[in-house]
C-alpha cells in the first residue's frame, strides 16, 4: 500500500527521454509538496502520444504510515500508455500518362505505404489461382469485364492484410466508377485523402503518342522526353496498338466521365494536383497534402489521449 504523499506524477514524456529530467510544469492535485500530478504530452513521434508515471524523490518520512524510507537518487519513468494514430489510407487517380505510376513510387518510398494497383492485384490473383482469381479468369477468358463485386472483394481482402493495416495503403487507380466507389464505402473502406492528378488533355495526348516499349528489356521510352540511348535500341522499339491520338482521346473521354462520378463520393477529401508540372514539383504538392493529413491525425490522437487521461 502506498501513500499519496510518496508518489508524484510528472508530465508525460517520450519513453526515450532522459529519466533524470524533472518537468517544471507539473501541477499538484493533492495538497503537500509531494502530491500527485498527471498530464499528457506528445512523444517524439508526430503520430504517437506517451504517458509516463514517475516515482520522484519522496520525503524520508511518511507521515501517513510513520516510517522512514531512503529517497531515490533519481526518478524512474514507467510508461503507462501510448496512443498511436492510425496509418494513412490514400487513393490516387489520374488519366493515362498523367505520371501516376511515378508519383506512387515516390509516395511509397517516403511514407512506406503499401502500393495496391487493382490491375496488378487482379493479375496476381488469377496467376495464384485463388477463388477470386478463378472467378475473374472465367470472365476474362470470355472477353467480358470482371464484375465489380469480384474486384472489390479482392481489394478488400488485400487492404485487410497485416502489412496494409500496419503501414497504411495507397490504392492506385481504383475505384474507377461510381458503383465501385459505392461498393467500397458500403464495406467501410474510406480514404483520408483522394489525390487527383490534373493534366491538360493535349499534354496527355503528346505523352501517350510518343510512348514506346523496348520488347527486350521492357523499359518504356518517350521519343521526346526520354529517348532511347542508341540507334540499336531505337530500331527495336514498339508502340502499343492503342497509343494513337484517336484511341487516346476516347480513353480520356471515358476516364473523365468516370472520375467525375467518383469525385462525387470523395468531394470533401479530394486534392487536385497540377500534373502539368515537372515530377519533382508534382510530388512536392502531394507531399504537402499528405503532411497536412498526418499533422491532423497527430493532433486528434493527442487530444484523444488527453481526454482519456482527464477522465
Amino acid at each position: 500500500m502506498a501513500c499519496l504523499g510518496c508518489l508524484s506524477f510528472a508530465a508525460a514524456k517520450p519513453a526515450a527521454a532522459n529519466p533524470s529530467s524533472t518537468p517544471s510544469s507539473s501541477k499538484p492535485v493533492v495538497g503537500g509538496p509531494r502530491s500527485s500530478s498527471l498530464s499528457a504530452a506528445p512523444s517524439s513521434s508526430s503520430s504517437s502520444l506517451g504517458l509516463t508515471l514517475r516515482l520522484d524523490r519522496a520525503p524520508k518520512c511518511c507521515f501517513s504510515f510513520g516510517f522512514r524510507r531512503r529517497a531515490s537518487p533519481q526518478s524512474r519513468p514507467i510508461v503507462l500508455a501510448t496512443a498511436k494514430s492510425e496509418p494513412l489510407k490514400i487513393m490516387i487517380s489520374g488519366a493515362p500518362a498523367s505520371g501516376k505510376g511515378t508519383q506512387c513510387e515516390l509516395i511509397k518510398d517516403k511514407y512506406g505505404l503499401v502500393h495496391i494497383a487493382a490491375g496488378d492485384l487482379l493479375r496476381a490473383e488469377v496467376a495464384a489461382g485463388t477463388e477470386n482469381g478463378k472467378q475473374a479468369k472465367y470472365y476474362m477468358e470470355k472477353g467480358m469485364l470482371v464484375p465489380d463485386e469480384i474486384v472489390v472483394n479482392m481489394v478488400k481482402e488485400r487492404l485487410l492484410q497485416p502489412d496494409a493495416e500496419e503501414n497504411g495503403w495507397l490504392l492506385d487507380g481504383y475505384p474507377r466508377s461510381l458503383s465501385q466507389a459505392a461498393a467500397l464505402e458500403n464495406l467501410g473502406i474510406h480514404p483520408e485523402l483522394f489525390i487527383l492528378l490534373d493534366v491538360d488533355e493535349d499534354i496527355l495526348v503528346e505523352r501517350v503518342v510518343g510512348r514506346r516499349l523496348d520488347p527486350v528489356t521492357g523499359k518504356i521510352y518517350h521519343l521526346k522526353y526520354s529517348p532511347p540511348e542508341n540507334e540499336e535500341i531505337a530500331a527495336r522499339l514498339t508502340q502499343r496498338f492503342d497509343d494513337t491520338e484517336e484511341k487516346v482521346k476516347l480513353r480520356l473521354q471515358t476516364h473523365h466521365q468516370n472520375v467525375e462520378a467518383v469525385l462525387g463520393v470523395y468531394e470533401n477529401i479530394t486534392v487536385k494536383i497540377n500534373g502539368n508540372a515537372p515530377k519533382g514539383q508534382v510530388f512536392s504538392e502531394i507531399d504537402a497534402a499528405l503532411s497536412e493529413v498526418l499533422d491532423k491525425k497527430s493532433k486528434e490522437s493527442s487530444s484523444s489521449m488527453a481526454a482519456s487521461v482527464a477522465h
